[in-house]
């Protein structure tokens, strides 16, 4: 849906840039009460969570970190109920996995049994249930245009396929001069919500604004895939199930992220590099579970500059694949520390045959190494990380298991807000993953309300 907006027609209340969940749940909840623009770059709303496979993590403990939102849990779970319930309206999957407390109990009870004492008398292995929902990508596509639909009904107005090129103010707090190209566009308010995608160009945008940043940590992983069966118990039960590792060798810390129980592993350009994510469709399913592990990268004394430290590994991996690819390496040619062949990459002596990839070798995913395309501290995790998970899900480790790199997560450049995400410049409010306070659909979903709340706040409304 495209909206109606002329460029320097007019100045409006409130521009959002991005319309992911961050930047829809804004809009809606200031539309019918002020004037909203949502400018998008892609010719589609929803953002990248919810047209890759739209998970909706339903706990307060997932996506979120409460002591820097400066909310209670209470008040979160409640926020996260009236955002459920938004997605319900507009078609979501009412199925919910994680209620099942009888079966989660037989799980946390397997942990039990195998996990051990780490460094500072935690837990190697820890399995964090959750409520849950799964849209699928091929649902949630109908889900957001629904939402989309009803959000403009309210009044607010669509811009698509339109690239935020400068943000400047008039003066310190607004009225903002947000230039794209489609023209410029004035507001007293704006709230940034470009998404993991455009954390990077928002980052000098927001510095040239006057706002202070600092660095926060990254995720560096690689996308796993297995057969169906293997991880079937599981999934049943926790759709997206939650492990936490803390890795012998360094004691850093793991987990697992973004499972899709019959789903594809999927190639996905970002800022001209080629990264690996995953999803499922609701309605087609494959032989073969994905998900990913992520380690968390921290960068202190001499290099700070997290991003800059992920742009780096992935070019490097794309480096060992080629120039431009991904690499992908089975888990008995890792741990017999060789490098994966196209000639033996499906071969039965070997047991390779045993689960056939849903994103095999080919045009930009070259069989190789990934201990040569990743840092060796963060290879030992994710090898330490499979091997934790094994004791819980032995057929994981299994010599056919594939293993695809690069999978980053960029939530990096930290900005000081208020309680209602907004910064040291007034009226200008962050939200969602990459620039505000989130990581995940819901997440980002409740980042927009409590961005919202804030301009209403100030209007006395």
């Amino acid at each position: 849906m495209s909206g109606t907006a002329e460029s320097g027609s007019r100045t409006w209340d409130v521009i959002v840039v991005g319309a992911g969940p961050a930047g829809m749940f804004a809009a809606r909840s200031l539309s019918g009460k002020l004037s909203v623009l949502v400018i998008e770059e892609k010719s589609r709303t929803g953002g990248a969570g919810a047209m890759t496979d739209g998970k909706l993590n339903l706990s307060p403990q997932i996506g979120l970190d409460l002591a820097e939102l400066r909310i209670s849990e209470e008040e979160a779970a409640e926020r996260i109920g009236r955002i459920d319930e938004v997605f319900l309206e507009h078609g979501a999957d009412r199925t919910l996995y994680g209620v099942d407390r009888e079966r989660i109990a037989l799980w946390l009870d397997r942990v039990s049994w195998v996990r051990r004492r780490a460094s500072k008398g935690e837990w190697d292995i820890t399995l964090l249930p959750a409520r849950q929902r799964h849209m699928g990508t091929d649902l949630a596509h109908q889900v957001v245009a629904r939402m989309t639909e009803s959000i403009a009904k309210r009044g607010a107005e669509f811009l698509l396929g339109t690239r935020v090129e400068e943000i400047r103010a008039q003066d310190h707090g607004g009225p903002f001069l947000v230039r794209t190209s489609k023209g410029e566009f004035a507001s007293r308010y704006l709230v940034a919500a470009p998404g993991r995608d455009g954390a990077y160009w928002f980052r000098e945008a927001a510095r040239s604004l006057g706002v202070r940043t600092r660095w926060g940590a990254i995720d560096i992983g690689c996308r796993v895939e297995v057969a169906l069966p293997v991880y079937d118990e599981i999934t049943q039960v926790l759709y997206d199930p939650k492990f936490l590792f803390i890795t012998p060798t360094h004691g850093d810390r793991t987990r697992t992220f973004c499972t899709n129980p019959g789903g594809r592993v999927r190639v996905e350009i970002r800022n001209g590099f080629r990264l690996v994510n995953g999803d499922a469709l609701k309605r087609r399913k494959t032989p073969c579970t994905n998900f990913a592990i992520l380690n968390t990268v921290s960068m202190t004394e001499p290099l700070q500059d997290t991003t800059e430290m992920g742009r780096k590994v992935m070019e490097f991996a794309n480096f060992w694949g080629g120039g431009d690819s991904l690499v992908v390496q089975r888990w008995g040619d890792l741990t017999e520390g060789r490098r994966s062949k196209a000639e033996t990459f499906s071969s039965a002596a070997l047991g390779y045959d045993k689960m056939t990839p849903t994103l095999p070798p080919g045009p930009g995913v070259t069989p190789g190494d990934i201990s040569y395309a990743y840092p060796g501290r963060i290879v030992d995790n994710l090898r330490e990380s499979l091997l934790l998970l094994s004791r819980v899900i032995p057929g994981v480790a299994h010599p056919s298991t594939t293993i695809y790199v690069p999978e980053i997560k960029f939530y990096d450049t930290k900005y000081p807000t208020d309680r209602h995400l907004e910064t040291e410049v007034p009226n200008l409010f962050v939200a969602g993953d990459g620039v505000g306070k989130s990581r995940g659909i819901v997440g980002a979903a409740l980042n927009g309300t409590l961005a919202a709340e804030g301009i209403l706040r100030k209007e006395g409304k």
